[in-house]
Protein backbone atom coordinates (compact mmCIF):
# COMPACT_ATOMS: atom_id res chain seq x y z
CA UNK A 1 0.00 0.00 0.00
CA UNK A 2 1.40 3.47 -0.71
CA UNK A 3 2.26 5.59 2.08
CA UNK A 4 -0.55 8.56 0.91
CA UNK A 5 -3.35 7.44 -0.88
CA UNK A 6 -4.19 9.58 -4.06
CA UNK A 7 -7.72 9.75 -5.30
CA UNK A 8 -8.03 7.80 -8.74
CA UNK A 9 -7.43 9.65 -11.46
CA UNK A 10 -10.68 9.82 -12.66
CA UNK A 11 -13.10 11.26 -9.81
CA UNK A 12 -17.22 10.96 -11.37
CA UNK A 13 -18.09 13.54 -8.94
CA UNK A 14 -15.48 16.09 -9.59
CA UNK A 15 -15.77 15.52 -13.51
CA UNK A 16 -19.72 16.03 -13.06
CA UNK A 17 -18.93 19.50 -10.86
CA UNK A 18 -16.36 20.66 -13.63
CA UNK A 19 -18.60 19.87 -16.49
CA UNK A 20 -22.44 20.33 -14.87
CA UNK A 21 -23.37 19.32 -18.58
CA UNK A 22 -22.76 15.76 -18.19
CA UNK A 23 -24.17 15.89 -14.70
CA UNK A 24 -26.80 13.37 -15.13
CA UNK A 25 -24.87 10.66 -16.84
CA UNK A 26 -24.36 7.33 -14.88
CA UNK A 27 -20.80 6.13 -14.11
CA UNK A 28 -20.04 4.23 -16.86
CA UNK A 29 -21.50 6.76 -19.07
CA UNK A 30 -19.50 9.07 -18.14
CA UNK A 31 -16.00 7.10 -17.90
CA UNK A 32 -16.71 6.03 -21.66
CA UNK A 33 -17.36 9.31 -22.30
CA UNK A 34 -13.70 10.44 -21.05
CA UNK A 35 -11.78 7.90 -22.85
CA UNK A 36 -13.96 8.80 -26.37
CA UNK A 37 -13.59 12.44 -26.68
CA UNK A 38 -12.63 14.18 -23.49
CA UNK A 39 -8.94 13.04 -23.15
CA UNK A 40 -8.12 15.01 -26.09
CA UNK A 41 -10.20 17.69 -25.12
CA UNK A 42 -7.91 17.89 -21.97
CA UNK A 43 -10.82 18.10 -19.78
CA UNK A 44 -10.12 17.83 -15.78
CA UNK A 45 -10.99 14.56 -13.94
CA UNK A 46 -9.16 15.04 -10.53
CA UNK A 47 -8.47 17.38 -8.00
CA UNK A 48 -4.63 16.97 -8.37
CA UNK A 49 -4.23 16.84 -12.27
CA UNK A 50 -2.76 20.21 -12.47
CA UNK A 51 0.30 21.43 -10.45
CA UNK A 52 -1.01 24.48 -8.51
CA UNK A 53 -3.60 21.72 -7.34
CA UNK A 54 -1.02 19.47 -6.94
CA UNK A 55 1.03 22.10 -4.81
CA UNK A 56 -1.71 22.53 -2.40
CA UNK A 57 -2.72 18.85 -1.92
CA UNK A 58 1.36 18.01 -1.40
CA UNK A 59 1.42 21.12 1.38
CA UNK A 60 -1.01 19.72 3.21
CA UNK A 61 0.35 16.76 3.52
CA UNK A 62 3.64 18.40 4.60
CA UNK A 63 2.04 20.52 7.29
CA UNK A 64 -0.16 17.50 8.75
CA UNK A 65 2.15 14.27 8.68
CA UNK A 66 5.45 13.50 9.99
CA UNK A 67 6.24 11.97 6.55
CA UNK A 68 9.70 13.16 5.24
CA UNK A 69 9.99 14.31 1.75
CA UNK A 70 12.76 15.35 -0.93
CA UNK A 71 12.37 17.33 -3.99
CA UNK A 72 14.51 17.36 -6.75
CA UNK A 73 16.05 20.41 -8.79
CA UNK A 74 13.81 22.62 -7.23
CA UNK A 75 15.03 25.97 -8.42
CA UNK A 76 13.31 28.78 -8.15
CA UNK A 77 9.71 27.20 -7.76
CA UNK A 78 9.80 24.92 -5.05
CA UNK A 79 6.41 22.54 -5.24
CA UNK A 80 6.85 22.09 -1.07
CA UNK A 81 8.70 23.75 1.84
CA UNK A 82 8.47 22.56 5.11
CA UNK A 83 10.72 21.62 7.96
CA UNK A 84 10.41 17.90 6.94
CA UNK A 85 11.48 18.70 3.34
CA UNK A 86 15.08 18.53 1.97
CA UNK A 87 16.19 19.45 -1.27
CA UNK A 88 18.39 17.88 -3.94
CA UNK A 89 20.37 20.20 -6.99
CA UNK A 90 23.09 20.65 -9.19
CA UNK A 91 24.62 23.77 -6.93
CA UNK A 92 23.89 25.64 -3.84
CA UNK A 93 21.53 28.17 -2.93
CA UNK A 94 23.29 31.35 -3.78
CA UNK A 95 24.48 29.94 -7.33
CA UNK A 96 20.91 29.16 -8.24
CA UNK A 97 20.00 32.55 -6.84
CA UNK A 98 22.55 34.39 -9.67
CA UNK A 99 21.32 32.21 -12.21
CA UNK A 100 17.70 33.10 -11.75
CA UNK A 101 18.55 36.83 -11.94
CA UNK A 102 20.91 35.74 -14.80
CA UNK A 103 17.65 34.20 -16.53
CA UNK A 104 14.76 37.07 -15.11
CA UNK A 105 13.67 34.43 -12.73
CA UNK A 106 12.36 35.21 -9.33
CA UNK A 107 15.36 34.26 -7.22
CA UNK A 108 12.83 34.90 -4.04
CA UNK A 109 11.95 31.58 -4.23
CA UNK A 110 15.27 29.90 -4.02
CA UNK A 111 15.43 27.83 -1.14
CA UNK A 112 17.67 28.96 1.65
CA UNK A 113 19.27 25.98 1.85
CA UNK A 114 19.85 23.12 -0.61
CA UNK A 115 20.84 20.11 1.18
CA UNK A 116 22.03 17.67 -1.10
CA UNK A 117 24.63 18.77 -3.68
CA UNK A 118 25.49 16.89 -7.05
CA UNK A 119 27.00 19.41 -10.06
CA UNK A 120 26.41 16.19 -12.21
CA UNK A 121 23.12 15.38 -10.87
CA UNK A 122 23.86 12.30 -9.23
CA UNK A 123 21.27 11.15 -6.52
CA UNK A 124 23.52 8.83 -4.94
CA UNK A 125 25.69 10.89 -2.91
CA UNK A 126 22.51 10.86 -0.75
CA UNK A 127 22.62 8.47 2.20
CA UNK A 128 19.03 9.30 3.82
CA UNK A 129 16.01 7.53 3.12
CA UNK A 130 12.24 9.19 2.44
CA UNK A 131 8.73 8.31 2.16
CA UNK A 132 8.16 11.06 -0.96
CA UNK A 133 10.11 12.34 -3.71
CA UNK A 134 8.82 15.03 -6.01
CA UNK A 135 10.35 16.43 -8.92
CA UNK A 136 9.06 19.15 -11.57
CA UNK A 137 10.73 19.25 -14.93
CA UNK A 138 13.57 16.77 -14.53
CA UNK A 139 13.14 13.46 -15.42
CA UNK A 140 12.97 14.42 -19.18
CA UNK A 141 16.56 15.75 -18.27
CA UNK A 142 17.99 12.51 -17.14
CA UNK A 143 20.53 10.79 -19.52
CA UNK A 144 19.91 7.57 -17.84
CA UNK A 145 16.21 7.03 -17.21
CA UNK A 146 16.22 3.89 -15.63
CA UNK A 147 19.65 4.82 -13.30
CA UNK A 148 17.61 7.13 -12.16
CA UNK A 149 14.48 5.94 -11.52
CA UNK A 150 17.05 3.39 -9.75
CA UNK A 151 18.23 6.02 -7.17
CA UNK A 152 15.06 7.58 -6.68
CA UNK A 153 13.76 3.57 -6.05
CA UNK A 154 16.72 3.18 -3.19
CA UNK A 155 15.95 6.56 -1.06
CA UNK A 156 12.59 5.47 -1.22
CA UNK A 157 10.96 3.51 1.67
CA UNK A 158 8.92 0.29 0.26
CA UNK A 159 5.58 1.87 -0.18
CA UNK A 160 6.96 5.61 -1.10
CA UNK A 161 5.78 7.69 -3.80
CA UNK A 162 8.16 9.18 -6.78
CA UNK A 163 5.62 12.31 -7.92
CA UNK A 164 6.55 13.31 -11.17
CA UNK A 165 5.06 16.69 -12.92
CA UNK A 166 6.22 15.79 -16.54
CA UNK A 167 6.37 17.97 -19.81
CA UNK A 168 4.16 16.74 -22.77
CA UNK A 169 5.86 16.57 -25.95
CA UNK A 170 2.91 17.84 -27.76
CA UNK A 171 2.78 21.02 -26.13
CA UNK A 172 6.47 22.73 -25.73
CA UNK A 173 9.14 23.49 -27.57
CA UNK A 174 9.55 19.72 -28.18
CA UNK A 175 6.37 19.32 -30.25
CA UNK A 176 8.59 18.31 -33.43
CA UNK A 177 10.61 15.95 -32.11
CA UNK A 178 9.50 12.01 -32.00
CA UNK A 179 8.45 10.38 -28.49
CA UNK A 180 11.30 8.81 -26.80
CA UNK A 181 11.57 4.76 -27.20
CA UNK A 182 11.71 1.92 -24.99
CA UNK A 183 14.36 0.62 -26.90
CA UNK A 184 16.19 3.98 -26.17
CA UNK A 185 15.84 3.80 -22.50
CA UNK A 186 17.14 0.40 -22.18
CA UNK A 187 20.16 1.48 -24.79
CA UNK A 188 20.93 4.42 -22.71
CA UNK A 189 21.13 2.15 -18.94
CA UNK A 190 23.21 -0.51 -20.45
CA UNK A 191 25.66 2.30 -22.48
CA UNK A 192 25.76 3.83 -18.77
CA UNK A 193 24.79 7.39 -20.37
CA UNK A 194 25.92 9.76 -17.63
CA UNK A 195 25.67 12.97 -20.44
CA UNK A 196 22.87 13.62 -22.79
CA UNK A 197 24.19 12.71 -26.66
CA UNK A 198 25.50 16.00 -28.42
CA UNK A 199 22.16 15.45 -30.82
CA UNK A 200 19.99 16.37 -28.11
CA UNK A 201 21.68 19.45 -27.30
CA UNK A 202 21.97 20.69 -31.03
CA UNK A 203 18.06 19.97 -31.43
CA UNK A 204 17.63 22.92 -29.30
CA UNK A 205 18.20 24.94 -32.43
CA UNK A 206 15.44 23.18 -34.30
CA UNK A 207 12.94 23.57 -31.65
CA UNK A 208 9.31 25.12 -32.23
CA UNK A 209 7.40 28.07 -29.72
CA UNK A 210 6.74 27.03 -25.85
CA UNK A 211 3.23 28.28 -25.63
CA UNK A 212 0.47 25.61 -24.78
CA UNK A 213 -2.60 27.23 -25.63
CA UNK A 214 -1.34 28.00 -28.82
CA UNK A 215 -0.10 23.86 -29.45
CA UNK A 216 -3.44 22.88 -28.03
CA UNK A 217 -5.39 24.79 -30.60
CA UNK A 218 -3.68 23.39 -33.51
CA UNK A 219 -1.15 26.18 -34.11
CA UNK A 220 2.39 24.43 -33.50
CA UNK A 221 4.44 26.92 -35.46
CA UNK A 222 7.41 26.14 -38.23
CA UNK A 223 10.32 23.97 -37.14
CA UNK A 224 13.11 26.29 -36.26
CA UNK A 225 15.37 25.01 -39.08
CA UNK A 226 18.64 26.13 -37.20
CA UNK A 227 22.18 27.21 -38.48
CA UNK A 228 20.69 29.42 -41.18
CA UNK A 229 22.57 32.59 -40.37
CA UNK A 230 25.73 33.28 -38.78
CA UNK A 231 24.73 34.00 -35.98
CA UNK A 232 22.71 30.95 -34.49
CA UNK A 233 25.89 29.36 -36.12
CA UNK A 234 28.15 30.75 -33.60
CA UNK A 235 25.98 29.69 -31.38
CA UNK A 236 25.93 26.03 -32.19
CA UNK A 237 29.26 26.24 -32.03
CA UNK A 238 29.37 28.10 -28.57
CA UNK A 239 27.04 25.16 -27.26
CA UNK A 240 29.26 22.21 -28.63
CA UNK A 241 32.15 24.15 -26.24
CA UNK A 242 30.65 24.34 -23.45
CA UNK A 243 29.16 20.40 -24.17
CA UNK A 244 32.76 19.57 -24.43
CA UNK A 245 33.76 21.37 -21.49
CA UNK A 246 30.91 19.81 -19.14
CA UNK A 247 32.43 16.40 -20.11
CA UNK A 248 35.82 16.93 -19.56
CA UNK A 249 34.40 18.69 -15.58
CA UNK A 250 32.00 15.99 -15.32
CA UNK A 251 29.29 18.58 -15.08
CA UNK A 252 25.40 18.65 -15.41
CA UNK A 253 24.61 19.48 -18.97
CA UNK A 254 21.07 20.65 -19.44
CA UNK A 255 18.84 19.21 -22.27
CA UNK A 256 15.69 17.20 -22.77
CA UNK A 257 16.99 13.58 -23.20
CA UNK A 258 12.97 12.30 -23.58
CA UNK A 259 10.07 13.65 -24.83
CA UNK A 260 6.97 11.86 -23.50
CA UNK A 261 3.10 11.83 -23.59
CA UNK A 262 1.19 10.56 -21.08
CA UNK A 263 0.51 7.16 -22.61
CA UNK A 264 4.22 6.70 -23.98
CA UNK A 265 5.50 7.32 -20.45
CA UNK A 266 2.95 5.19 -18.66
CA UNK A 267 3.74 2.67 -21.11
CA UNK A 268 7.62 2.42 -20.74
CA UNK A 269 7.70 2.18 -16.80
CA UNK A 270 5.07 -0.25 -16.56
CA UNK A 271 7.42 -2.42 -18.87
CA UNK A 272 10.12 -1.37 -17.32
CA UNK A 273 8.91 -3.14 -14.21
CA UNK A 274 7.71 -6.19 -15.92
CA UNK A 275 11.13 -6.66 -17.46
CA UNK A 276 12.83 -6.09 -13.54
CA UNK A 277 14.37 -2.78 -14.14
CA UNK A 278 12.98 -1.22 -11.48
CA UNK A 279 10.97 -1.57 -8.54
CA UNK A 280 8.60 1.17 -9.24
CA UNK A 281 4.70 0.49 -10.50
CA UNK A 282 2.79 3.35 -12.08
CA UNK A 283 0.20 4.25 -9.06
CA UNK A 284 -1.16 7.30 -10.93
CA UNK A 285 -1.04 8.90 -14.36
CA UNK A 286 -2.88 11.98 -15.58
CA UNK A 287 -3.70 13.06 -18.64
CA UNK A 288 -2.61 16.63 -19.90
CA UNK A 289 -5.37 19.03 -19.19
CA UNK A 290 -6.53 22.00 -22.11
CA UNK A 291 -4.16 24.42 -22.22
CA UNK A 292 -1.08 23.19 -20.03
CA UNK A 293 1.91 21.42 -21.69
CA UNK A 294 2.87 19.21 -17.99
CA UNK A 295 0.84 15.71 -16.96
CA UNK A 296 1.58 14.36 -13.49
CA UNK A 297 3.02 10.96 -12.59
CA UNK A 298 2.74 9.04 -9.28
CA UNK A 299 5.02 5.73 -8.66
CA UNK A 300 4.87 3.86 -5.92
CA UNK A 301 8.23 1.52 -4.38
CA UNK A 302 6.95 -2.28 -4.40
Amino acid sequence: MPIINFPPTFDPNYYRRSYPELNFFPDGVLIEHYKRFAIERGHSTCAYDRQEHLKVMLQDVVENTNLKFLEISPWDNPLIYGNNVKYFSTADSETLKKIAVEKERPFNNVPEKIDFISSNGNLDIIEETFDIVVSSHVIEHCPDLIKHLQSVSRILHQGGLYILIIPDKRYCFDHYQPESTIEEVIDAFVAERKFPRLSKVIKLFTDTHNYAIRHWLGDHGERNIGYQNEESRERLLKEIEKYLAALKNDEYIDTHNWQFIPDSFGYIISLLKKLGFIDLSLYRLCHTVFARFEFIAVLEKN
